[in-house]
């Protein structure tokens, strides 16, 4: 009885391994290393309980273990949708646009210049940049614009008096695809630092599900932020949202 739990045990602790690492690296999700942390707990419990032989402890664990499949999926059924998004959005029809590497540098220009104007200002913004992943989702519920990216249009657009200051825009490659997109809220409001408001929210959701450069000035503190990978930057200077702009808007290759 007891080489057959502690094989159960040791066989799901090596399957949730594998998972927990999995979900880790294609999420960034801290959520999981909370929910990882939690079950060491909980098999450290139910080898107390196994030591002391502890009746009731032992039935509850040998029907949990009998379901552990349940379990899991029960658990990680966030994680697992998170994935599922992120691969059908990897595999969208959607063809993208990258910027051509000689208009790299207008483009990450017009961009500071737009924050920096808006961060003055306390002018609250919210910029999402397409990169491997589409954003098309977001794009079909937005207002559209299909217009050159530029600091005048972008500032124009978060003007608090124009009607589609409210939401998102999101750039593809050199075009602005559209203004006023909806983003998902955040899953992992512990990365959250204190008091920030809803667009670093949605920066941070928009970073969980896809592999987007999410660009937010609140406008409460004109703090510029920036949200990839599931992580957001919170209160960067210029320089480092130049860093940002340089190393992951994407580019095409030329082949000579």
């Amino acid at each position: 009885m007891f080489l057959d739990i502690l094989k159960q045990t040791v066989d799901f602790f090596f399957l949730f391994l594998i998972i927990f690492f999995s979900l880790k690296i294609l999420t960034f999700s801290s959520r999981i290393v909370n929910i990882f942390k939690g079950l060491m707990y909980f098999l450290l419990i139910f080898f107390i309980s196994d030591l002391l032989q502890l009746h009731f402890m032992m039935i509850f664990f040998t029907r949990l273990f009998e379901n552990w499949i349940i379990l899991l999926a029960v658990t990680f059924t966030p994680e697992i949708r998170m994935i599922l998004e992120r691969v059908g959005r990897s595999y969208a029809t959607n063809k993208k646009i990258n910027v051509e590497k000689v208009g790299k540098d207008y483009i990450v220009e017009e961009l500071i210049k737009t924050v920096e104007y808006l961060s003055k200002r306390r002018i609250g913004a919210l910029i999402a940049i397409e990169r491997n992943e589409s954003l098309e989702d977001f794009v079909r519920e937005a207002t559209p614009y299909r217009i050159r990216v530029s600091s005048e249009v972008l500032q124009t657009i978060f003007i608090p008096s124009t009607p589609v200051h409210d939401g998102a825009v999101i750039i593809r490659g050199e075009k602005i695809l559209c203004a006023r997109a909806v983003l998902p809220n955040c899953k992992n409001e512990e990365d959250l630092p204190p008091k920030v408001g809803t667009r670093h929210r949605a920066a941070l959701g928009l970073s969980e599900q896809t592999d987007a450069l999410v660009i937010a000035v609140s406008e409460e503190t004109g703090n510029i932020s920036v949200s990839l990978n599931a992580k957001l930057d919170y209160g960067i200077t210029r320089e480092s949202l130049r860093l940002y702009l340089d190393k992951y808007i994407i580019t095409k290759v030329n082949k000579e």
